[in-house]
């Protein structure tokens, strides 16, 4: 009995001793079978070896990301597409989740979509009016302060950004998101109503067919109605009238072209002061914080700082930065680039897609440094057309386009 147990255990030795290995330079580690890390981890291990700037900027990317997830798993609870905003699209959710409110700036309308109350009967067009010009009443009442404050995507990348910056998140700008739309700044309860039924007027229904007993139209099953309401078309002249002496007061600050930078503007929001992209970049101009904010805030203050999402919100001060990376770019970072024309075109392309990346148009690495001697052996015309045809990303290369059109376009304002 004895001897068993003697050579179980010498057995069980036998196999733990097996799982040991020698290291290198001597000494014995246990050599066990891992598991591998989750995405998170690794991202946070990525993150730890970083420099400071770079591992600020990861670190607003995993809290955006992270908070955008999540988001998007409560949405796809209760509603088909977990759509949230974007560059051109400012998307909200009543807070028991029955109503979807978008305010699409380059489409210029506003979506609004609701529960289906009459599932299996015939609609009661009445009584569904009423409901979505409450949930438009909602959209032409916010602010931009107020939208930013009920956007936990929003909250969860300040908390990072207060962190790093050690300074409370900067005060945006307090006006309402669709202020073009009112010739007051701060509209009465009345005034926002009476705007609200004057746009229903030209509501459409989506994948509805009116008829003239528009009353009493079935509608099946369908759980969920969108009204699309046209926007006014002169909203976005309103926008451009405002926007555009800022655009030229930073414009001659910074030593640049005013319909450089409104194409600029138009392009990368079309003028949504609640932009945002997956970057996550953010505001009129699209300002990435740890990185065009960063050098936009070296020449704005002299010194290295954050610039927070809320402070990229405030229109005016996102023109400034925007501006003030745009100078950067052009006369610092792309100064090797001989023919100011030529430099203009690739700096439009950088703005969008990176200096580096843009430079895989001219050779076939990621190096503007080995890309410059071919650039500068260009005409303006041929850097263009290099730029417009061999762009590795159709984003950028389409970018070009509708920045230079929509310059010819602000020479004239």
């Amino acid at each position: 009995m004895l001897r068993g147990r003697w050579f179980i255990s010498a057995l069980l030795f036998c196999v733990s001793f097996s799982g040991w290995s020698q290291a290198n330079g001597g000494g014995w580690v246990i050599d066990r079978e891992r598991k591998p890390d989750s995405p998170l981890l690794r991202q946070g291990k990525a993150i730890a070896n970083l420099s400071e700037e770079e591992r600020q900027h990861r670190a607003i990317v995993l809290a955006f990301r992270q908070a955008t997830e999540k988001y998007q798993g409560e949405i796809r609870q209760h509603w088909p597409s977990s759509e949230v905003s974007s560059k051109t699209r400012w998307v909200t959710y009543s807070e028991d989740w029955s109503s979807k409110r978008v305010v699409d700036f380059e489409k210029n309308h506003i979506e609004i979509s609701v529960e289906n109350q009459f599932a299996n009967r015939r609609i009661d067009f009445g009584v569904l009016s009423k409901t979505v010009q409450k949930e438009l009443e909602v959209v032409l009442g916010s602010s931009i302060s107020g939208a930013l404050a009920k956007d936990p995507v929003q909250r969860a990348v300040d908390r990072v950004i207060t962190q790093y910056s050690k300074e409370p998140p900067s005060a945006e700008d307090g006006g309402l998101v669709l202020e073009e739309l009112f010739t007051k700044a701060s509209p009465t309860p009345k005034a926002i109503s009476k705007k609200a039924k004057l746009l229903l007027k030209n509501a459409s229904i989506r994948y509805q067919v009116l008829t003239a007993s528009i009353a009493a139209l079935p509608i099946g099953g369908n759980k969920k109605i969108t009204y699309t309401i046209p926007l006014p078309d002169n909203r976005i002249r309103k926008k451009v009238r405002k926007f555009a002496p800022i655009a030229k007061k930073n414009a001659q600050r910074f030593d640049l072209s005013s319909d450089v930078v409104m194409a600029i503007i138009h392009t990368e929001s079309h003028f949504n002061p609640l932009a945002r992209s997956g970057v996550p970049a953010f505001g009129l101009m699209q300002i990435v914080p740890a990185t065009a904010g960063r050098d936009a805030a070296k020449k704005l203050y002299k010194k290295s700082k954050l610039l927070s999402a809320r402070y990229l919100y405030n229109p005016s001060r996102n023109i400034e930065a925007g501006a003030a990376y745009l100078h950067v770019l052009y006369y610092n970072y792309l100064k090797g680039i001989k023919n100011p024309e030529s430099r203009l075109y690739y700096a439009i392309a950088s703005y969008n897609g990176g200096a580096s990346s843009s430079a895989k148009a001219f050779i076939k690495q990621a190096s503007f440094k080995k890309a410059l001697s071919v650039i500068n052996s260009m005409t303006p015309d041929q850097v263009l057309k290099t730029l417009m045809t061999k762009l590795p990303r159709r984003e950028t290369r389409e970018y070009v386009s509708k920045v230079l059109k929509r310059r010819n376009y602000y020479k004239r304002v």
